[in-house]
């Protein structure tokens, strides 16, 4: 009995209509209603009871539904292990990270990536935004965080340190200020729900926000023109040439550069090996990362 006779069975039984049906496989309603028909046909059942309403499972039929649908997770459970068994790197390469990591250096370890292995073609999506592996819109994810969410599996790479950041003129003409009495650049939604939301509504007074930005690089971009203080990564930060870090507020915050892929992916060859590559990558840029960059680096100045 093959599948491809089964899905469309199950895809009416679901659906209780043939346009239905039709939708979700992508053909027509006369495919499935052909398909359908050949089917009772040759096996001498009625399957489906037909009426004005559209098509229901007969009462001698309903078992079918539990079983129809466990053969079609065995049948996506094939399909994954049979992903998981490309050795080669060639083809598309979907990566995934936050602005700040990619600012950090993140996207010159990628091309260096994609120039080792000319076979692949490096996807590259830059987003704040989780990315939904379920619908596998990425085989890889670097993101900071304090832990994977359960879908995930992975490897900490390395911490991420996080300061206040402003420029010298700023920090020259507000002196001896309070968190109330300087002007911040807060961060707006996805970022606001992270630690660094929290560390803002915890610390910042509102009227004190004049300006909210969903990027890291955003924030930096406009704490170089002078306007206020930021709160960033110091892979951001310290890679400034304008910004020093803020030490009269010398708390920090950290957590955790991950990199992972769904659990379902984990087996595969070619992820375990991008995996492994983009870790030893961020591992040699650990010093910016994790702010001992700007200890080595006279250039990087504070304040």
């Amino acid at each position: 009995m093959a599948w491809d006779d089964l899905r469309y069975v199950l895809a009416v039984a679901e659906q209780g209509t043939l346009s239905g049906a039709a939708r979700l496989l992508g053909v027509n309603h006369s495919t499935v209603l052909r398909r359908i028909s050949a089917f009772e046909d040759e096996k001498g059942v009625q399957v489906f009871e037909r009426s004005g309403a559209g098509y229901a499972l007969t009462p001698e039929s309903h078992h079918l539904l539990t079983t129809l649908r466990t053969i079609k997770e065995r049948v996506n459970d094939l399909d994954r292990a049979i992903a998981t068994q490309g050795l080669e790197l060639d083809g598309p390469v979907r990566i995934t990270t936050s602005d700040s990591l990619a600012a950090g250096g993140l996207t010159r370890h990628v091309a260096s990536f994609q120039a080792q292995h000319p076979g692949a073609v490096v996807e590259l999506n830059i987003t704040n935004s989780y990315v939904n592996f379920s619908t596998m819109d990425a085989d890889v994810t670097v993101r900071p965080a304090p832990m994977l969410p359960q879908e995930l599996v992975g490897e900490r790479a390395c911490e991420l340190l996080l300061h206040v950041y402003a420029t010298r003129g700023y920090l020259d003409q507000n002196r001896d200020r309070h968190y109330d009495g300087h002007k911040w650049l807060g961060v707006a939604p996805p970022i606001a729900s992270t630690m660094v939301g929290d560390w803002q509504r915890q610390n910042l007074p509102e009227a004190n926000i004049i300006l909210r930005s969903n990027s890291f690089v955003g924030l930096r971009d406009v704490a170089e023109t002078g306007l206020g203080m930021a709160l960033l990564p110091c892979c951001v930060g310290d890679l400034s040439p304008h910004l020093v870090r803020a030490d009269l507020f010398p708390e920090t915050l950290s957590t955790s550069v991950w990199v992972a892929t769904h659990k379902d992916m984990i087996g595969s060859a070619k992820v375990q090996s991008i995996l492994s590559w983009i870790i030893g990558a961020i591992r040699k840029d650990a010093d910016v990362f994790e702010g001992r960059f700007a200890a080595k680096n006279p250039v990087a100045r504070r304040a």
